[in-house]
């Protein structure tokens, strides 16, 4: 037993005196091994050091792997567009009233030009293009004069379909205006205008409630007075997912 100064026994209750002299025991009697600090602990103590910093090295390789040994990665647009120069686009043909059509449009031209330095052509509504060519049917033959009046060797064509609209308020005499949960479909095609054949084509559909809706017995008309804050979130929806083709990504790769 580890001998105590009388001096210090002098001063000091029973009870602390045991437990110094129990210290006194295990550290001569069980100790054998140095922390990393050099200073000397008991077997038990020992274990759970040990047992700490094995459980800590291990914590800090799963955070390397998941957070130091990942990157992001560019992953490049499906579709490269840049080679075809300047592209052409008819404004999409709508079964509505109003401009809904034509703003959606715009969205389309705004998520393909995203990450693809373009050059586009607006053509104007389908009715105006055909007129200009002499003809009724947007078909292969209009396809071709289209491109040859403009000098274009493709062309973007849509259509947008709502199939249900239903109000949430107002009505008023003889017409109703109100929001109205919105049940749309996009469609888009890119052809060749000297074939007419399809070189790219895909369609989404989307449900939203939208405002600047009037219904005349089964029709019903986009007219809204701010048409980005009335049915802005719709037409970005239908055209980024379709246009996802056109647009870059990332995906994570881990060494």
């Amino acid at each position: 037993m580890k001998s105590i100064p009388l001096a210090v026994c002098a001063h000091k209750p029973r009870q602390e005196l045991a437990s110094e002299a129990h210290i006194g025991r295990c550290t001569t009697k069980t100790q054998s091994h140095k922390d990393g600090s050099g200073r000397k602990c008991s077997a038990s103590a020992w274990r759970s050091w040990r047992s700490w910093r094995f459980h800590s090295g291990f914590l800090v390789c799963i955070a390397v792997l998941l957070f130091g040994g990942c990157a992001s990665v560019y992953v490049p647009p499906a579709i490269d567009l840049k080679p075809r120069e300047v592209i052409g686009i008819v404004e999409f043909k709508s079964d509505t009233k109003g401009d809904l059509g034509k703003f959606v449009t715009q969205k389309f031209i705004q998520s393909i030009t995203e990450d693809q330095n373009l050059r586009i052509v607006e053509l104007g509504d389908e009715k105006a293009v055909l007129e200009a060519v002499g003809l009724t049917y947007l078909g292969p033959d209009a396809l071709k004069a289209i491109g040859e009046k403009h000098n274009l060797t493709t062309v973007f064509t849509g259509t947008l379909d709502v199939t249900e609209a239903t109000p949430s308020c107002g009505f008023g005499p003889g017409y109703a205006s109100f929001e109205a949960k919105v049940n749309a479909r996009l469609a888009a095609r890119l052809v060749e205008t000297a074939t007419g054949a399809t070189l790219w084509s895909n369609s989404a559909r989307d449900e939203r409630t939208v405002a600047g809706v009037e219904q005349f017995g089964h029709n019903f008309s986009f007219k809204a007075e701010d048409p980005e804050k009335a049915y802005g979130d719709l037409a970005r929806s239908l055209c980024r997912r379709i246009t996802h083709d056109f647009r870059h990504t990332t995906r994570q790769k881990c060494l």
